[in-house]
């Protein structure tokens, strides 16, 4: 074994004390605090901190912000945010017809991604990159920009400028 320097020793020696102890504190010391204890005396603390406790919380009911927030999260929710592409079309779809715009095309401009060079826009609940086809008939991507997207119809000709609805 090589020669040990001194702060090894010094280490080793804080070991040993603390190990020396840990074991004092285990075997001896403990089992005189068990006979020293009495039982009735942490019962009544006990009793006494479930008391309190009781008496705290009774106190803290909800007040008006949180009564307004869980009436809230219990009401019926108008339109579920967590729809799939399909449904949020078909709930597109009958919310124009509802607007008596049965004939006119939906479109909604909900998203903006840019990706360095890639530039994608969500369009009724759908990801479309620059030039892409969209899911109506004859309708391209043209131009998208954080703040609208321009899209060309193929059937007519025109172009048609689509602000962001955030």
């Amino acid at each position: 074994m090589a020669k040990l320097n001194k702060r090894q020793i010094i280490i080793l020696v804080l070991m040993v004390v603390f190990v020396l102890y840990g074991a004092y504190e285990y075997f001896i010391a403990s089992s005189a605090k068990k006979s020293a204890d009495n039982t009735k005396s942490d019962t009544v603390e006990i009793n006494s901190f479930v008391t309190g406790l009781t008496n705290e919380l009774a106190k803290d009911s909800a007040a008006g912000v949180d009564s307004y927030i869980i009436s809230r999260a219990e009401a019926e929710w108008k339109s579920n945010p967590f729809m799939e592409k399909s449904s949020y079309q078909e709930y597109s779809a009958n919310e124009g017809a509802a607007g008596g715009k049965a004939s006119a095309v939906k479109i909604i401009y909900s998203g903006y991604v840019d990706a360095g060079k890639k530039k994608m826009a969500v369009i009724n609940g759908v990801e479309y990159g620059l030039g892409e086809q969209l899911e109506l008939a004859g309708y391209f991507l043209k131009n998208i920009t954080s703040s609208k997207v321009v899209i060309f119809n193929k059937n007519t000709g025109s172009e048609v400028s689509i602000p962001i609805q955030e």
